[in-house]
């Protein structure tokens, strides 16, 4: 049996290679591939509430998000690659996904459900890299594709001389190979005679479009064998049958001819009786025909001996063969078993199948017995007249160009632009114009004049809207953490004590001054400033205050959402007032809420200059 080496990545090996060690063959797990898993932002991940369908191209994919997010959308569709996939999908999500017939790229983009999807929102769940077909094709069917890559797989060594070397030294025999991936980490190597052998040994895959990468790397078409799927059970198939090939192929080894020896040992024989025929000569041979018969004694010993020992090595080689060959009939017996419990469930599918078909043609011949009696004259009318309507449809007969129908959709498009703001919109417009003009030559003018505006449209930049409208809703959250801008009153002035009365009696004026003053303080404290001081807020106020800024903000992202600006910049301008007025702008907090208030204010929700449609003009002077 085959020394072979399974190269699937860490942890994904060990089916496949109990699968081949119970047929008998040598076993080697080698992964040639890291899987790391990436994190998404919460953007990327949103994508999957919006999605009409999500497509996983693989086991790692469906891990990946699972380690992200534990759920998915009730309305979302999935669809897997392969069974793995689906059955990777039902036991992470319990959401039974969609499954092609053919477990590839092309399989998933033949599935009924993708064929109308023009204006769905689908979502790509794969690995960073590899191919772009399905994203290409669902684009080309007017879809909205948005990939979400959440793992990565990477070479597990820079160079594979170290894993050539191990396997050219264990004398592995094939390999088995499940990504284009596994292909370029094994063949990188600049050693000529270690790729040299590899390129010689058999190599066991899973698509043709991994077959004509290894065919690039130099391996021959006879050195690759395509299994029937991407299960294990389907790769172990694969090799078994190629084995039993190669041992039906191998001539049998016929045993030794035992008449050749035994002429050698004739011919002494035959010898001794021509020499001993004539009885008169036995006497003059005593010493010479005695060394004759010694030496064809000893001849045909030897000969004996070396027949012997050849009839017990062929005597071991047929034991061995035909142990071989019972096994292999052990072998032809089970899968003949199972070939005929495999034919018996395909006669009975296909019993059920044709009784299904008969019962659904039954059925259509029924239900259209059952319309046919129903349709009235004037119906099957109705469906002649529908039917002429067509026919005449297909005509090659192009009709006029309608220029009514250009103007309207010009005209539409310049609707949008002055009253509603919506130059996305009007681009849109404007491209359906566009596309009706293709089918009519000699418009040259009046397409470039489209095509100027579709580049003047999608050259303005103006602020995301939904992004003012949520920094307002997060300011409109720190209003109560704001701090007012409160009195401080300044201390009083420290008077001098000069309450004491003097001994002198000239002093008397002074003293009667002091008397008095101290008669006057004992039932009137007059306390003297010099700082301005404004009157305080009290709590009624306040709240008045706060109310009247959340009034302005919430009336800001009213005038942005609506495109009205002079509104918008009038309430961020109010809410400025208000926060210079009467809060404290020394706090951190405060002066960052003006500035972004400033900020907010300088945001452009319109262009600079005013749009004007070109093809607005050169439709008037058509």
């Amino acid at each position: 049996m085959a020394h072979i080496v399974v190269t699937r990545p860490q942890g994904k090996g060990q089916e496949l290679a109990d699968l081949l060690s119970a047929q008998g063959h040598k076993v080697t797990q080698c992964p040639v591939l890291n899987i790391e898993y990436l994190d998404s932002d919460e953007q990327q991940l949103a994508t999957l509430d919006e999605a009409d369908i999500a497509i996983f191209v693989s086991q790692d994919a469906v891990t990946g998000l699972y380690q992200q997010r534990a759920s998915l959308p009730a309305s979302l569709q999935c669809v897997a690659v392969g069974e793995a996939t689906a059955e990777a999908i039902e036991s992470h999500f319990q959401y039974r996904a969609l499954v092609p017939e053919q477990h590839d790229s092309e399989g998933v983009l033949a599935l009924p459900q993708l064929q109308q999807v023009d204006g769905k929102s689908v979502v790509l769940v794969k690995g960073r890299g590899g191919r772009t077909l399905i994203a290409k094709t669902l684009k080309q069917r007017g879809a909205f594709v948005n990939p979400l890559v959440v793992y990565e797989r990477s070479a597990a060594q820079p160079s594979s001389d170290a894993w050539l070397k191990q396997w050219q030294q264990d004398k592995v025999d094939a390999l088995v190979i499940t990504s284009n991936s596994s292909v370029d980490a094994i063949f990188a190597s600049q050693d000529p005679q270690l790729l040299q052998w590899l390129k010689s040994r058999h190599f066991y895959i899973v698509s043709a479009r991994t077959g004509a990468h290894l065919e690039q790397q130099g391996v021959a078409s006879d050195h690759i064998s395509i299994a029937a799927g991407v299960t294990n059970q389907a790769i172990a198939a694969c090799i078994d049958s190629e084995q039993e090939n190669n041992m039906s192929e191998q001539p049998e080894q016929e045993p030794a001819s035992s008449n050749e020896p035994a002429a050698k040992v004739n011919k002494p024989d035959s010898k001794m009786q021509s020499d001993a025929a004539p009885a008169g000569q036995r006497q003059g041979m005593s010493k010479i025909g005695l060394l004759a018969l010694l030496i064809a004694l000893g001849a045909g010993a030897g000969t004996g001996y070396l027949y012997w020992q050849q009839y017990q090595q062929q005597s071991h080689a047929a034991e061995q063969e035909n142990a071989a060959l019972t096994q292999m009939q052990q072998r032809v017996q089970q899968l003949q078993s199972a070939n005929q419990a495999l034919t018996e469930q395909i006669k009975a599918l296909g019993s059920a199948q044709q009784t299904q078909q008969q019962q659904s043609q039954q059925w259509q011949q029924d239900f259209n017995d059952d319309i046919s009696r129903q349709l009235s004259a004037n119906q099957r009318s109705l469906i002649t007249h529908v039917e002429q309507s067509i026919a005449a449809a297909q005509d090659n007969t192009q009709p006029p160009l309608d220029m009514n129908e250009l103007r309207r959709l010009v005209a539409l498009a310049d609707f949008k632009i002055w009253s509603e703001n919506n130059y996305a919109g009007a681009a849109s417009v404007l491209e359906r114009a566009d596309a009706l003009l293709a089918s009519y030559p000699g418009n040259a003018q009046l397409r470039r004049a489209i095509h100027s505006d579709l580049q003047t449209l999608a050259s303005i930049e103006l602020a995301d809207v939904q992004a003012i409208v949520l920094t307002l809703h997060g300011l409109g959250q720190q209003v109560d953490k704001l701090a007012f801008n409160m009195v401080d009153l300044p201390d009083e002035p420290v008077a001098a004590d000069n309450q004491e009365l003097s001994d002198n009696v000239s002093d008397w004026r002074a003293n009667l001054g002091r008397s008095w003053d101290k008669l006057v303080d004992d039932f009137i404290k007059v306390r003297k400033r010099e700082a301005t001081i404004e009157p305080l807020l009290d709590n009624e106020q306040q709240r008045l205050i706060k109310q009247r800024l959340h009034f302005y903000l919430d009336q800001a992202g009213f005038a942005a959402t609506h495109q009205y600006i002079d509104l918008y910049k009038q309430s961020l301008q109010g809410a400025a007032d208000l926060i210079t007025r009467y809060f404290d702008l020394s706090q951190p907090q405060t002066s960052q809420f003006l500035s972004q208030l400033k900020q907010l204010r300088l945001q452009q929700l319109t262009p600079a200059q005013p749009v004007k449609l070109a093809t607005v003009s050169v439709l008037e002077e058509s």
